[in-house]
């Protein structure tokens, strides 16, 4: 399964959620505690092979997703849905995992509300 990091605001029940469908998930705060460098942030998700999910657009889908090699990141505009639906929120990231093999995702900026059913 696919190794995620998750930005430090990401809902806990979608991080719970993403966990007991199989995913091995760490969470930035874990790693970095409050208020993480994104430069950081990214070239440890490179480091160790993990797709980054965040809220953070005006950041990470603009420079700093071109400037720091990374393993991708997976954007998301709604936390609403994130919270409400944590389920089919899992179901989106596995979509996006079952036509982007890890490998193609590679610096890549994939933005989640684009693939909602």
């Amino acid at each position: 399964m696919t190794a995620i990091c998750t930005d430090e605001h990401v809902p806990s029940v979608f991080v719970t959620t993403l966990r007991s469908n199989g995913y091995d998930v760490i969470r930035a705060n874990d790693v970095f505690g409050e208020g993480t460098n994104d430069r950081q942030l990214l070239g440890y998700c490179g480091e160790h092979n993990r797709i980054l999910i965040t809220h953070d657009k005006k950041d990470f889908g603009s420079t700093i997703g071109e400037e720091v090699a990374h393993t991708g990141i997976i954007i998301y505009t709604d936390p609403i849905f994130l919270r409400r639906n944590p389920e089919t929120a899992v179901r989106t990231v596995d979509r996006i995992f079952e036509h982007y093999p890890q490998k193609e995702l590679a610096n890549e900026r994939i933005w989640l509300d684009q693939w909602r059913e």
